[in-house]
């Protein structure tokens, strides 16, 4: 673990001091005056440890962090917990000052906050020789992003003399908090049910669940012969054929465009915020979705892409991908993106677009449409999502 350490002397005269003990020995030795002599020994004894203590002291301390994110949703309490490992001399009386962005703050606890949304909090900190100890900051969530410890000092005052050790962490601390974005509601214009085969129940649809049985009926020629109930035909002595329940298959694909021409798009809060509500919707609702970013990405595409799923642990998976979006992320045009999806044919029968679309993007989504595929885009209107039905802008004539 390195440490950048910094000695800081209250006592200036310290040095000239003990150089002036150093003579004051010899001459109390010269003239035999041995009493004073070993009085003045004493002293430079003294200087001697104050150094030599605050030069060893903090040398073998370390942070044993393993990789771990804590996730928090907005105004939700949680634990920024650090341990360390001291191999030397015992430390008592220390302080430890965390600094992070605002993303969360502590709760219960005084703190300092400084120009460009950073936060300060000192925590007093002890620790004894081959002791391992742990620092536990209570802490809110506030607003969406993901949290790391910016900078870690431990200041460390001398136990019974002048000057103190000031320790920073030239390492990264792998601990990190991730607050997920509060959802925005957002209103649909209708609720669409696919035409594909599925397994989620419906009123009325043209294909059935296999595994949902509701009943029986008689028998008509052109049945199945797998669909035949034997132990109803058993018993009524006619064959009876087993009826399913009607289901449909629920899928969104959400589409999100952070671009607005060369940069990210301002309302990169209010988007988030609103997509964050469409897949609590659907969750809620039983639809499987997928989540498409246009952001950057090293993985099996260009691009932020999470398989379409469903469940809470599918929703958390979209809102880690979301809280880490940022404005120095570099975008990739829409329009690519919808041809990647297209030529992949990843987009299922539903597809919701949000951000600004360009003509190419609306061109690439009217070629995805021709393949009964139905487009909505959300717009912002204040501080209120609508989904509505997506139209083409006529193109102007050059």
């Amino acid at each position: 673990m390195n440490w950048k350490r910094e000695l800081i002397e209250e006592g200036p005269y310290n040095a000239l001091s003990e150089i002036l003990l150093i003579i004051l020995t010899a001459a109390s030795l010269f003239f035999q005056f041995y009493s004073g002599a070993g009085i003045f020994l004493l002293c430079i004894v003294y200087f001697r440890i104050h150094k030599w203590y605050l030069e060893n002291i903090g040398k073998n301390l370390k942070i044993k962090q393993p990789p771990k994110r804590v996730r928090l949703h907005s105004e939700e309490k949680g634990h920024w917990d650090i341990h360390f490992d001291n191999e030397g001399m015992p430390l008592w009386g220390a302080s430890i000052r965390l600094t992070f962005k605002d993303i969360v703050e502590p709760a219960d606890h005084p703190f300092e906050t400084y120009h460009g949304g950073n936060i300060e909090v000192s925590i007093p900190f002890s620790v004894g020789r081959r002791e391992c100890g742990k620092v536990s900051l209570p802490i809110v969530g506030k607003r969406r992003g993901l949290c790391r410890l910016t900078k870690v000092q431990i200041l460390i005052p001398h136990l019974f003399g002048s000057g103190k050790v000031l320790m920073e962490l030239a390492e990264p601390v792998k601990s990190t908090i991730m607050v997920f974005p509060a959802p925005a509601p957002v209103m649909l214009e209708n609720n669409h049910d696919s035409h594909d085969i599925g397994e989620v129940p419906a009123l009325h649809s043209l294909f059935y669940d296999v595994f949902q049985p509701i009943g029986t009926r008689e028998y008509v020629p052109g049945d199945r012969f797998q669909d035949i109930h034997w132990t109803a035909s058993a018993r009524t002595q006619t064959l009876q054929t087993k009826v399913f329940a009607p289901a449909v298959k629920k899928e969104w694909m959400i589409a999100v465009n952070l671009s607005e021409k060369y940069s990210i798009t301002r309302d990169l809060e209010k988007i988030i915020k609103h997509t964050a509500y469409l897949m609590h919707l659907a969750v809620g609702q039983q639809i499987s979705f997928s989540l498409v970013v246009n952001i950057g990405s090293q993985g099996i595409t260009p691009f932020y892409y999470l398989p379409s799923g469903t469940g809470r642990k599918h929703q958390q998976k979209a809102l880690e991908i979301l809280s880490a979006l940022s404005t120095d992320d570099a975008t990739i045009p829409f329009h690519i993106v919808l041809q990647h999806l297209s030529i992949r044919q990843l987009v299922p029968s539903v597809l919701i677009t949000a951000g600004i679309l360009s003509m190419e993007s609306e061109n690439r989504l009217m070629k995805i449409k021709t393949g009964h595929r139905e487009i909505y885009s959300l717009h912002i209107e204040g501080k209120q999502g609508v989904v509505t039905l997506w139209k083409q802008r006529s193109k102007i004539p050059s």
